[in-house]
């Protein structure tokens, strides 16, 4: 390359002659080696290359063994990440996301619900029929029939606590939190259907199941106790009423305590078939530790159209007052209708007789 200058008007441009050349000197390509040499005014690129191109000693083997190696990296890693959402998986079915997410930063996990509805329910005979079982029996059958009650779960939108024993817990209104009409509502639902699923299972050795259900509404506490094999529990008087409810409830029958009948009055999508529970000549039941309590059975739902929930929407308000025979002292359970969480008002509920 050689520097020149235009003599009439003083620009500079360049020139570039080839002087010398070898015979393969066409297979010379920019991405060859190169050598700038500078000499005076000229500039001189030296440029070497192979006849038969340039080439790797070890690219023959070298790019399939980093094609295969990348192969197996991927896989790797997509196994680490198909392994972490499944442990994802296990732990978000053992406790809710956010409890999780709080527990893994070390916080405590604590909160409170103002309007919950509690489903429990047992299986009648259990001890009885367990007794005439193996161990690995019991556990199968408890396994077929809670596999079910936990699809029923998922259908309906409420939140499995836990099972202890033959006991099956469940809970609407939290963790994700909802109307306490609209939980109400779910776990009623679910309760039915658990109840018609048991009408017709049978475990695999033939054995017919009949379970007791009840529910309660009203506020809890719920949190992760515990740091070694740590579980969501719920706290609060409203857990032992639906314990309660279940216990002194009726094979095959679904009872619910008082604030959860007048819930399921405003459920939005459904409506409930109830009726007051008699002992003989006496209302209600009497409930250990709470003495005599007014319960209703649900004994089926079905679903509303828009004019029957308009009819009940134009009530201003709904009472109903039981007399007792004693000293006619009344027990009332009124809401407006605007208002889902009820206010219940009692007097001497002892003694009631119609």
């Amino acid at each position: 390359t050689d520097t020149k200058f235009n003599k009439t008007t003083g620009a500079k441009y360049y020139k570039v002659a080839t002087i010398a050349e070898s015979e393969n000197s066409h297979l010379i390509k920019d991405e060859n080696i190169k050598l700038d040499l500078q000499t005076g005014d000229n500039n001189w690129a030296i440029m070497v290359g192979y006849n038969d191109g340039f080439s790797l000693h070890y690219e023959r083997w070298g790019i399939p063994l980093a094609l295969f190696c990348s192969f197996v990296f991927t896989l790797m890693f997509m196994f680490v990440l198909v392994s972490n959402h499944e442990h994802e998986l296990v732990l978000h079915k053992m406790m809710p996301k956010a409890a999780l997410k709080k527990l893994t930063k070390g916080e405590t996990v604590v909160e409170r619900y103002e309007m919950v509805t509690i489903f429990f329910s047992d299986i009648v005979g259990y001890t009885s029929m367990t007794s005439e079982m193996d161990p690995i029996g019991v556990m199968k059958m408890l396994n077929e029939l809670y596999t079910q009650f936990d699809k029923l779960v998922d259908k309906h939108n409420v939140y499995k606590v836990e099972t202890i024993g033959d006991a099956y817990m469940v809970l609407g209104g939290a963790p994700k939190k909802c109307s306490g009409a609209e939980a109400a509502e779910k776990v009623a639902i679910f309760a039915l259907d658990a109840i018609e699923f048991v009408k017709s299972f049978k475990t695999s050795a033939g054995t017919q199941i009949k379970i007791r259900v009840g529910l309660a509404s009203g506020p809890v506490v719920a949190g992760v106790v515990g740091v070694q094999m740590p579980r969501y529990c719920l706290f609060g008087d409203t857990v032992n009423f639906a314990s309660r409810m279940e216990s002194t409830s009726k094979t095959m029958r679904l009872q619910v305590a008082p604030i959860t009948y007048r819930l399921l009055l405003d459920a939005p999508k459904y409506h409930f078939e109830c009726e007051e529970r008699r002992e003989g000549n006496q209302l209600g039941v009497e409930v250990k530790g709470k003495g005599r309590q007014l319960t209703w059975w649900v004994n089926s739902a079905s679903k509303r159209d828009g004019s029957e929930k308009a009819i009940e929407i134009q009530e201003q308000r709904r009472s109903i007052t039981i007399p007792t025979k004693a000293d006619q002292t009344v027990a009332e359970i009124t809401t407006d209708a605007d208002h889902t969480i009820p206010e219940i008002k009692t007097d001497s509920l002892t003694e009631f007789s119609v």
